[in-house]
């Protein structure tokens, strides 16, 4: 029965993070940006310490390979051994994951037509000894060393073609695709390279379960404080840098509390589950929306003015009222209303300074009988209340 569990568990994992671990497409633009520095320091390493073997093999060729090969090799490595610098010094200075995807496939594709040049001019050799033997392995090598990347199944299947394609041409040009050999190489190498993507995919999904645990509230799914936080400080920068407007939307759930006391604190997760996806089903993906804390969230809205996002409060409040809640007890289902305190970005604001004035509308909603969204501009003051006297 445990294994049974342990077994369902497994599949139900896999069924959860297979769409992640198979392309970027679903992943966050925050977990992207993650992902990039963790594969831009290992790209940065992988070239480094590559180029410095690469160039320190040099005086083996040229001492046990003759003139006509050793030289023009020996340049090549050259030529490769920069080229790997350079791969490293652009990954370590260039952030994006598009930019690192293409650093991987470049350097890939270096090593790859350094193998191609190196046997053609080692004039394809056939008798697997010598100097020579170690440059027909350089395919097993090439497929090993992506074992530190935690990249996609998708970027995997494609950095392993390019090896692919590059060592079946160079075997048919040498008349020995269909050999004994050959075949036992190919059985080692797809072995291999399955343990590679076994090992990618583990380090990617590692890698995603540290971030969600790190970034998103356990509960509902989206960010939590700390993360909402630090991406809606790089939003708010980033429109006032292109003077663009900024809007700040906090909800409160209306008496969140008589939903717990009422019908337990299990009722009370389903109702925050229920709201979270309502919000997410209604808002844009470059939009920002955590729990702000308990029954509180924020959205952030970039590019909205004070009037679109009172427009947006609006008709998500609409839909709220109409909304029925289905909480697993005796086919109850509940209602729920939302108040929203509104600001939007004016001269000299902080992200500190929008929150608190939007907070300060959020208890002008609760004061004016909740189920209602109220605009606080900056210097506004709500007298009603006097621990919010003090202007924004």
């Amino acid at each position: 029965m445990v294994m049974h569990e342990n077994i369902n568990q497994v599949f139900r994992t896999v069924k959860h993070y297979l769409p992640d671990l198979w392309s970027t497409a679903a992943h966050s633009t925050s977990f992207r940006n993650t992902r990039s520095g963790y594969l831009r320091s290992r790209i940065t390493l992988l070239g480094v310490v590559w180029g410095i073997l690469i160039v320190l093999w040099i005086p083996f060729d040229l001492f046990f390979l003759p003139e006509n090969q050793g030289t023009p090799i020996a340049i090549a490595r050259l030529m490769l051994g920069g080229g790997l610098f350079l791969i490293a010094w652009h990954s370590q200075h260039h952030v994006r994951l598009y930019q690192a995807q293409w650093s991987m496939v470049l350097l890939v594709l270096m090593i790859n037509f350094f193998y191609i040049y190196s046997i053609s001019v080692l004039d394809f050799p056939q008798v697997y000894s010598g100097v020579e033997y170690g440059y027909t392995l350089l395919p097993i090598l090439h497929v090993a060393v992506l074992t530190i990347l935690p990249i996609t199944l998708k970027e995997s299947l494609g950095l392993l073609a390019i090896t692919a394609v590059c060592q079946i041409g160079v075997d048919i040009k040498a008349q020995r695709l269909f050999t004994s050999e050959i075949m036992a190489d190919y059985w080692l190498q797809n072995v291999l390279a399955l343990m590679v993507i076994w090992s990618q995919q583990s380090k990617l999904y590692m890698l995603m379960r540290l971030y969600r645990q790190a970034t998103l509230d356990p509960l509902t799914g989206i960010y939590n404080r700390r993360m909402l936080l630090q991406l809606a400080q790089k939003s708010l920068e980033a429109c006032e840098q292109s003077k663009q407007p900024f809007t700040v939307l906090l909800f409160d759930i209306d008496k969140f509390k008589r939903v717990n006391d009422t019908w337990g604190h299990g009722a009370g997760d389903d109702v925050l589950k229920a709201f979270t996806y309502f919000i997410q089903e209604k808002i844009r993906k470059t939009d920002l929306f955590g729990r702000y804390g308990g029954e509180e969230f924020i959205l952030f809205l970039p590019n909205c003015d004070h009037q679109t996002g009172q427009e947006i409060a609006d008709r998500m409040l609409d839909s709220l009222r109409a909304l029925e809640l289905d909480i697993d007890i005796m086919d109850t289902k509940l209602r729920i209303t939302s108040s929203v305190g509104i600001s939007s970005l004016s001269q000299g604001d902080s992200l500190s300074s929008l929150i608190e004035r939007a907070d300060r509308a959020l208890y002008e909603c609760k004061d004016a009988g909740r189920d209602c969204a109220r605009f606080h501009p900056l210097g506004y003051v709500y007298s009603q209340n006097e621990r919010r006297k003090a202007v924004a």
